[in-house]
């Protein structure tokens, strides 16, 4: 699956108001879970901050546990996709977890998956709709068209917006 990964941050993580540290750039190709690969990304973060302060980590947990640290996943990094994050993975989360949660995490994105490509599909059906009736296609023809995927009552709608 395509991943987009957000490393966020907070200075008090009792009562978190969390900022942006890092988007990634690109969606990027990954074969593990999305909550998998935010602890990769969050793993590989700490690292490399690390790594610039002389190998001396900041914390990523108060004295309570309480994360510093997070990733927030999606799957598009596009700014006005209407796509939500499918998995917040914090830096008291970085242990993978066992077999049994990890195939809930599995069968999660797998659902939310589809539904974000149903949403994009959607998106599809909705733009070219629009144009075939503005080319003077008939609504009831369009409607009929688009069944089953969608039904009459969808497809106006669709056209009307």
């Amino acid at each position: 699956m395509l991943f987009h990964a957000t490393v966020e941050a907070t200075d008090n993580a009792e009562d978190p108001m969390w900022y942006v540290v890092h988007a990634g750039d690109d969606t990027e190709e990954y074969d593990g879970t999305s909550a998998q690969y935010g602890r990769d990304v969050l793993e590989n973060w700490i690292t490399d901050q690390a790594s610039l302060d002389d190998g001396d980590p900041a914390p990523t947990t108060d004295e309570y546990g309480n994360p510093y640290l997070r990733v927030v996943v999606r799957f598009s990094d596009e700014p006005d996709e209407h796509d939500d994050r499918i998995a917040v993975v914090d830096s008291s989360e970085l242990d993978t977890p066992p077999a049994e949660l990890n195939a809930v995490d599995a069968a999660r994105d797998a659902k939310l998956y589809a539904r974000y490509l149903d949403r994009l599909a959607d998106d599809e059906l909705e733009g070219a709709l629009a144009a075939a009736r503005k080319a003077g296609h008939g609504a009831n023809d369009l409607a009929r068209r688009a069944a089953p995927a969608v039904s009459r009552p969808i497809a106006l709608r669709m056209m009307a917006s």
